[in-house]
This record gives structure tokens, C-alpha cells and sequence, in this order.
């Protein structure tokens, strides 16, 4: 693939996610992103046929930027650094990638349901058990794998935008950075750490 044609391939979905986030998916037609892109809805069709064609491989491509950082955690020694690297390294892609996403599945939770995004229910929690397994040690006893769900959990309500309800003065980069210390605080009062 041509760097041309990656370059509009993303800019594509950029401004699909944005359009279906803000607007709705279901009320979001090819027409309108080809618009919001000057472009004719066959320079739109060369690279997507459907918006499930773009919506997949918006996915695909997070997925795949969510697997290079778990092969990346598994290749490191099990130590409180690695884990606390591997949480930094978390926020980041959260703030930098993902966050489009999460705020698109929150607002459009019916077609996230109804999409095949390729994968099923099993290996959903071997995705979430690898995470685990890289912040907390699967033998640990239970008060320290929850801090490792908690400390990951508070990095993705970060990127919420269930925040911006609650009226908080807080720029994204504060929310980011607060989250992410109190990931790591979460991990690092863990007894088994001392």
C-alpha cells in the first residue's frame, strides 16, 4: 500500500469516528464523510465500501496497536518497573488511539453489539487475562489482582466521557496524567511489591 493511499485511509476513518461519534453511526451516511473529506463518493468507495467496512477497520487496526503492547509487556521480566511501564505505556495508547473508540462505544453501544468484529467471548477474556497477568501475578492473592483490574480500569474511565458530565476543570492531558498516577499507586501499595 502506497503512503498516499494509507494516509487517506486514515484520514477516512478519522473523520468517520468523528462523525459517528458526534452524530450517531446509524445517522452518519458515506455521503456525509465523503463531504466532510472533499472528496467524490468513488474516491470514498475505492478504499470502503460500507461504513461497517470502515467502523472494522478502525478496530482491526486498534486491535492490532493493543497486541503489539501486550507481546511487548510479555517480553519484559515480571517486576513492579515492567508493570509500571507497561501501565504507562497503556495510558498512552489509551489517550492516543483508543480514546476515539471508547467514546464512540459508548455512544453507539447498539452497533457495537451488533457488529462481528471477529473475536467471541473467550477470546475477549484472554485478552483481559493477559492484561491482568502483566500488571498483577496470576498467583497473587485476591486484594492485589483487583488492584491490578482497578488500577487498569481507572486509565480507561480516564478516557470516559462520562467525565465531561461532571463538570470538572480538568483538561484531557490532567484526567490522562491523574489516571494514570493513580495506576500506579494502585499497584505500587501492593504488599507482594514491598
Amino acid at each position: 500500500m502506497s503512503k498516499q493511499h494509507g494516509d487517506m485511509k486514515e484520514r477516512i476513518e478519522q473523520v468517520a469516528m468523528e462523525l459517528f461519534t458526534d452524530q450517531g453511526y446509524d445517522k452518519t451516511s458515506l455521503r456525509e464523510i465523503a463531504e466532510r473529506l472533499a472528496v467524490s463518493k468513488a474516491a470514498l468507495y475505492y478504499h470502503f465500501k460500507s461504513k461497517d467496512e470502515i467502523l472494522l477497520s478502525i478496530i482491526k487496526s486498534m486491535r492490532g496497536a493493543v497486541d503489539e503492547l501486550i507481546d511487548w509487556g510479555e517480553s519484559q521480566s515480571r517486576s513492579l518497573e515492567s508493570r509500571k511501564e507497561f501501565l504507562c505505556r497503556l495510558s498512552e495508547l489509551i489517550s492516543n488511539q483508543l480514546q476515539p473508540l471508547i467514546r464512540f462505544a459508548l455512544a453507539n453501544r447498539t452497533v457495537m453489539k451488533s457488529i462481528d468484529m471477529g473475536h467471541d467471548k473467550e477470546k475477549t477474556q484472554s485478552l483481559v487475562r493477559r492484561f491482568r497477568a502483566l500488571v498483577c501475578d496470576p498467583d497473587a492473592n485476591p486484594t492485589d489482582q483487583l488492584r491490578a483490574v482497578f488500577a487498569m480500569s481507572v486509565l480507561f474511565i480516564g478516557a470516559s466521557p462520562i467525565l465531561n458530565t461532571m463538570e470538572l476543570e480538568a483538561s484531557s492531558e490532567l484526567i490522562a496524567k491523574t489516571a494514570l498516577n493513580t495506576a500506579l499507586e494502585l499497584i505500587s501499595t501492593s504488599p507482594a511489591d514491598r
